[in-house]
């Protein structure tokens, strides 16, 4: 009889599957990935005035990580208020992600307005406040990453290819 075993030290696998098969990956490694991206986004960093970023979710685990000084977090009853309070529609980002392969994770932003008033309205009930949540359309041109990363075995970290806020010429 023989007996032969596999015995690893040290190597860690960041992309393992969880117990339904699936791929997945660590909340903190995914965290990580979130802040890349929105840091990467030229965008949002160079432009002028706050960018806002829902507080459900994703970006309620990231909201208190190094991220850019221009993003800030709010609940929706905060992005309520801030719209009643400028008398204006607020865009706001919705952070999601989409496990394309066991390598390869793609950072998807969605695009979300908010639009509130202050008044007397009679909807299931007497309200003082009304709002408007409207999500964006991503066109007709079939999937396509907001920002794509894909995970580099030799150097053991997530590389960035895709990212669709900066454009370069050729």
């Amino acid at each position: 009889m023989t007996l032969i075993g596999i015995v690893s030290f040290g190597q860690e696998n960041k992309l393992d599957q969880n117990e339904n098969g699936m791929n997945s990956i660590e909340p903190t490694e995914l965290d990580s990935l979130y802040i890349r991206a929105l840091n990467s986004r030229l965008d949002l960093i160079l432009g002028s005035g706050w960018n806002y970023v829902e507080m459900s979710g994703y970006g309620k685990r990231i909201a208190e990580l190094d991220v850019s000084n221009r993003i800030k977090f709010l609940t929706n009853e905060e992005l309520i208020d801030l719209s009643i309070k400028k008398k204006k529609t607020i865009n706001i980002i919705r952070l999601n992600h989409k496990i394309v392969a066991k390598d390869t994770i793609d950072i998807i932003f969605g695009d979300v307005s908010v639009t509130a008033k202050r008044g007397i309205f009679f909807q299931r009930g007497i309200r003082f406040k009304k709002a408007e949540f409207s999500v964006g359309c991503r066109g007709t041109n079939g999937y396509q990453p907001d920002i794509r990363f894909v995970f580099d075995r030799k150097e053991n970290k997530w590389n960035l290819i895709t990212n669709r806020f900066v454009t370069t010429k050729e």
